[in-house]
């Protein structure tokens, strides 16, 4: 049996197990795990459980209407970029350094960005400031992509207020196409 990491974030200063980060990661996790052919995890995405992913991981941020997003993928975010800093020095004949555990990344990832814009045309007019952090830390696994054997997949941009998981092109269907690995 394989195993599938599923790791979400809320946004700031909401529940983590009532918010919508969650109850996709739920969903997400119902779907893979239909034939049972897989053992899905659910966990709250922290500093440390970015360590060293196997086999397929689904990251799922929520990020307000504002833009934005918990504190814990600004840290992530600044770590990946201090480590592809540390990683540049080190190929321009530096000293080696001690790099975050986050350079350490393997596997299939897929990032799924939830957004809470509640009208159509806000969702329009703020799409970029509403994924502007998401955007980041999905463009930071991918340098990192470039130096480990991680295989990055198709980003999600979803704005779960205005448009349900089973709507066609939505969230199931970007899970079952995303899953195959």
């Amino acid at each position: 049996m394989d195993t599938i990491t599923i790791l979400y974030s809320p946004q700031p200063d909401e529940q983590a197990d009532s918010s919508a980060a969650y109850q996709y990661a739920k969903r997400a996790s119902d779907l893979l795990s239909q034939p049972e052919t897989a053992i899905v995890n659910i966990t709250r995405l922290s500093l440390d459980n970015l360590k060293s992913p196997r086999g397929f991981t689904l990251i799922i941020l929520s990020c307000s209407a504002d833009g934005s997003v918990d504190r814990t993928v600004r840290k992530l975010i600044r770590n990946m970029k201090n480590d592809t800093k540390k990683q540049e020095a080190e190929e321009n004949g530096g000293d080696k350094v001690e790099r975050h555990a986050t350079s350490k990344l393997d596997g299939s990832i897929a990032i799924a960005l939830l957004g809470h814009a509640r009208c159509d045309n806000s969702a329009n007019q703020m799409k970029d400031t509403i994924f502007n952090h998401g955007r980041k830390f999905h463009k930071c696994i991918e340098v990192h992509q470039s130096s480990s054997k991680l295989n990055t997949r198709e980003i999600l941009e979803v704005q779960v207020e205005l448009e349900g998981p089973d709507k066609p092109g939505g969230f199931d269907e970007w899970i079952s196409t995303n899953s195959k690995y």
